[in-house]
């Protein structure tokens, strides 16, 4: 019984130590389920403004449109069709 109550001493010491470091595990957590819920949100506005993916004519309508615009225009259809894979993958 003696050794048991000379044990309370550092038992309670211990505990203490374990509560405190619960407790800073705590708040640590509860900050980061804060920054998580702020980084959703983020991520939600930004795909918001992120533009929809541009629709563009055939190659041919472009072409005819362009020779309308600039009768002197030396592109053709495989110039066309060039720059609209470029658009497609920027």
């Amino acid at each position: 019984m003696k050794a048991a109550n000379k044990q309370f001493p550092e038992w309670g010491a211990e505990l203490n130590q374990l509560h405190d470091r619960n407790g800073d595990l705590g708040l640590k957590v509860q900050m980061l389920e804060q920054e998580l819920k702020e980084v959703r949100r983020w991520g939600n506005e930004i795909l918001k403004s992120v533009p929809t993916v541009a629709q563009f004519p055939q190659p041919a309508d472009l072409l005819n449109q362009l020779k309308v615009r600039c009768k002197k225009s030396g592109a053709n259809l495989a110039d066309i069709e060039a720059v609209l894979e470029i658009l497609e993958n920027h």
